[in-house]
Parts: C-alpha cells; structure tokens; sequence
C-alpha cells in the first residue's frame, strides 16, 4: 500500500491531483464492438480540449454530411466552452460517423493519485525474478548491473 503525501496512513482524495481523462473510441456498427483508439492524461482542461480538438480537425473532412454542421461549429466557437464546463467538472463528448464507424472523443475530471517513489529504495526479491529479454540482460550487464541468474 502506498503511503500519502504526508507520510502516514494510505492515500486519501486529498492526495489526488486533480485532472482530466481523455479518450478515443471506436464503434463498429457492423461488429458491435468498442475499440480503445487513444487516451491522454492531462492537468489542464485546454490541454483535454486541444487534443480532442485536434483529431477532430484531421477527420472532419470525412463525416457523414449530417454531422458536419455542429462539428465545425463546435471547431470553431466550442473550445473556450468546453474547457469551462471540464473545469466546472462536467464531462464532455463529441462523435463523429464515417458510415458504419463511429468515433467518439470525451474527456472528464478525475483525480490522479501519485505513483510511489523508488528512489533511495531497495526494489522487493521478486522484483527481479521476471525472465528478461536477452537484449535488455545484455544492456543491463553492460551497465555493470548485477542480475541473478535466470530461473
């Protein structure tokens, strides 16, 4: 278990910092099937916005006719709105169909908590236990990095 910032005691929503989730989806009708395509973490709601707005832009050209309206309006006039409703912690989602695909980009608030720190610590016996690859032995070794004998 990871201890807080403070030191004592597991993590807490007070360690959490706070952020955005942002991710790619890809929906075949033909399949039924979801497919992650891309995520991002970011700490800013511009940046969740930027990325999101960014595939958008590359793909619009191909959107059904129907859609492409309210995509280039939101493109052009939805950014500044966007980033305020994330930061008000609404989440957010646009969509856009390519005949039997379906993209869809959200991103909403979350809370990352922090991973542990190794540093000045000594990793645990099983860490080292894991079959390696014999290129990374190999560059390890070459870093005059002891390595026990594989199981």
């Amino acid at each position: 278990m990871t201890a807080s910032a403070s030191g004592s005691g597991p993590l807490t929503a007070a360690d959490a910092r706070p952020g955005f989730w942002c991710e790619c989806l890809l929906t075949s009708a033909e399949s039924d099937s979801t497919v992650l395509v891309g995520s991002l973490d970011a700490y800013a709601a511009p940046d969740a916005v930027r990325w999101i707005r960014i595939a958008v832009r590359m793909l619009v050209s191909v959107v059904d006719e129907a859609e492409t309206e309210p995509v280039h309006e939101w493109l052009l006039f939805g950014s500044n709105p966007t980033a305020a409703a994330l930061e008000r912690g609404e989440p957010f989602a646009i969509a856009l169909r390519h005949e039997q695909l379906r993209l869809v980009w959200s991103a909403r608030p979350v809370g990352f908590l922090p991973l542990a720190h190794r540093t000045g610590r000594a990793l645990p016996p099983c860490a080292l236990e894991w079959a390696q690859p014999a290129t990374l032995r190999a560059a390890l070794a070459s870093q005059n990095t002891r390595l026990p004998a594989r199981r």
